[in-house]
């Protein structure tokens, strides 16, 4: 797995994770009135959720989020970015080297033709 691919998979966790908070706060809010209901009609607490599949799979996807950290790390993922931001920033520090225009020709160095 790249760093693009371990950025990716992280973005679509925290996604999923969100999801699941939202639906255990709905599978909370329906056990507490199946609950209440079931104080006037008992055959309703049969319908109410124990399982708590919500929460095992948030762990799942945390162990799995401290798994992609690690693999991140052990890749360097995001230390490069740093460092081509340096060589950017740093300029070379090597003087140019300046054209200089050859000298006009003299009197002397022209020959002349005598007849």
């Amino acid at each position: 797995m790249d760093c693009a691919a371990i950025a990716i998979e992280v973005q679509t966790n925290n996604t999923k994770v969100q999801q699941l908070a939202s639906d255990k706060g709905l599978k909370v809010a329906q056990n507490v009135a199946a609950g209440v209901a079931g104080l006037v009609i008992p055959v309703l607490w049969f319908g109410m959720d124990f399982q708590g599949t919500a929460d095992t799979e948030i762990q799942a996807l945390q162990a799995r989020q401290q798994y992609l950290a690690a693999l991140a790390e052990q890749r360097r993922c995001g230390e490069d970015t740093g460092e081509a931001q340096k060589v950017v920033a740093e300029p070379s520090k090597k003087p140019k080297a300046k054209l200089r225009a050859a000298p006009p020709p003299t009197a002397a160095a022209v020959p002349v033709e005598q007849k």
